[in-house]
């Protein structure tokens, strides 16, 4: 028995001195990825409750976040233009329709900025619903409008289908064709990136080599992939076309996104496997 409690207490106080001095001590960028967020479907790993998103946002501003636009960290690693105090990055993917409707309100309230990397054949038009289902997606005069203050979008695929399974002609194309349609709406956008399903064809050097080069072919400077990891500021040797985010579940207790905040989610995750 002793020899499994010793190492237990051993792992819990190197995680509470990782919580009290490891977050300040590596200063990272923390870039929060966030999909649905809706007031009436139930929580799920890609759904957030808008009550839920509200407490994130009372908590990121009571403790002295400042959110910032994908222009402000390009400025940061490109010019040198100074972050605010404490910054942070709040992503959401796809484009749904709920973000128009239940995150918008909140990010007035609250003064908070956000990105979406929207996938532009799911804006929806009144000539072309699209693939989906009328309602699931944003019309673009709602994108249009979210985008005047507190939004700033990014690419996100053509039809939200994951790179790892296309070939590298059709991604050429699912490119060229994504970005057309967005300029075609009147969406501004950034050179800026995500990859569909997180799948950013990490077991496949040669072919992930050449989407950089397609993605860099078409004006995009900086790619999101998902790893739950903070990005080491000041990200100036990082793989811009590899950044992290970290995914927000909505079944995630306000202690699980605080620990997700400062970078620590993954260890919180590793003790409950242990103790499954």
């Amino acid at each position: 028995m002793v020899y499994i409690i010793i190492p237990v207490v051993i792992l819990v106080i190197t995680f509470i001195l990782m919580y009290l001095y490891a977050g300040p001590f590596f200063k990272g960028l923390p870039v929060l990825v966030y999909h649905k967020i809706s007031s009436t479907k139930k929580p799920d790993f890609l759904t957030v409750a808008t009550s839920r998103m509200r407490e994130h946002l009372q908590y990121i501003t009571k403790k002295g976040y400042n959110t910032i636009f994908i222009s402000d960290m390009i400025d940061y690693i490109e010019k040198g233009t100074p972050l605010p105090p404490k910054p942070l990055m709040i992503t959401l993917d796809d484009g749904f329709r709920d973000n128009y409707t239940d995150l918008y309100p909140l990010l007035k309230e609250f003064n908070c900025k956000a990105n979406i990397f929207i996938v532009a054949g799911f804006v929806q038009t009144h000539d072309n619903l699209g693939p989906r289902a009328e309602g699931e997606f944003m019309l673009v005069e709602e994108a249009k409008e979210i985008c005047k203050d507190h939004v700033q979008y990014g690419l996100h695929t053509m039809y939200h289908q994951s790179y790892h399974k296309m070939t590298l002609g059709e991604i050429d194309e699912d490119m060229r064709i994504s970005k057309k349609r967005l300029d075609d709406l009147g969406i501004p956008y950034q050179p800026c990136f995500a990859y569909s399903f997180a799948a950013y064809m990490k077991d496949d050097p040669v072919k992930q080599k050449a989407v950089f080069g397609i993605l860099k072919k078409y004006g995009v400077r900086y790619a999101f992939k998902v790893g739950d990891r903070l990005n080491k500021m000041p990200m100036k040797n990082m793989n811009r076309l590899l950044l992290n985010r970290l995914h927000m579940n909505g079944a995630y207790s306000m202690f699980k996104f605080r620990m997700a905040l400062t970078g620590f989610i993954r260890i919180v995750q590793r003790f409950e496997r242990i103790f499954k």
